[in-house]
């Protein structure tokens, strides 16, 4: 008998889409206790039984939807750190700022359910969820800096995990800031996305050059 998540991933690509669409939305606008199955099945005109039949449950739904979106951001993120050639790491660590802002941008719904994680507790799977975030990113970003290490770009007497722990928090809050004016204070985060680009390289710039190697960092100094 196929599970919840093999049934939901047997239809078809754009009725998962718009599910997905209209879960996210719902869940977005009103958080999770006030969002309602009704008001989604009722957009899609479908049965409430068939949500059920692919989730299991609303709790089953809003954890399908959250790991579904960290998929998909993983996966540019991982093409970036894992990229072959000569691309230094400060313009790796400026893709990464890029890409998380376009999603982010993107992604208003999925953006903005995360934002309401954050800041209520009474979130099912809040823990969990927001843990594996945490993990994932902060594995990511030590990653990231090992290689730099490795290549001789990234001081050898860095701690990787306190440092990829200081990356994680900057990027957490630059993301914050771009739909948020009280947050950006200023900074130009929340403008025109040329500028929110150019503010984001800055801070990736100003974190690259506390972790360059000396003679790097030197002469990054003088360009």
């Amino acid at each position: 008998m196929d599970s919840p998540r093999s049934t939901f991933d047997n239809l078809d690509p754009q009725k998962q889409r718009r599910v997905l669409d209209e879960a996210q939305r719902e869940f977005a606008e009103r958080g999770y206790h006030q969002a309602s199955i009704n008001r989604i099945v009722g957009r899609l005109d479908i049965a409430k039984g068939s949500l059920f039949q692919y989730f299991g449950s609303k709790e089953g739904l809003f954890a399908h939807l959250f790991r579904r979106a960290v998929d998909e951001i993983r996966a540019p993120l991982r093409a970036i750190r894992d990229a072959k050639g000569d691309e230094a790491f400060p313009e790796r660590l400026k893709r990464v700022f890029a890409a998380s802002s376009a999603f982010a941008a993107a992604h208003p719904f999925l953006w903005g359910i995360y934002r309401r994680m954050l800041a209520q507790e009474d979130f099912p799977l809040r823990a969990t969820l927001l843990s594996e975030v945490r993990a994932e990113a902060l594995t990511f970003f030590r990653e990231l800096l090992e290689a730099g290490q490795a290549q001789g770009e990234v001081r050898a007497d860095l701690d990787p995990a306190t440092a990829a722990f200081l990356i994680e928090a900057c990027l957490d809050r630059a993301l914050s800031a771009q739909d948020s004016p009280l947050l950006d204070a200023g900074l130009g985060l929340s403008s025109d996305p040329h500028t929110r680009q150019a503010r984001l390289e800055a801070i990736a710039e100003v974190l690259c050059r506390g972790f360059s190697a000396p003679g790097i960092a030197k002469g990054a100094a003088h360009e």
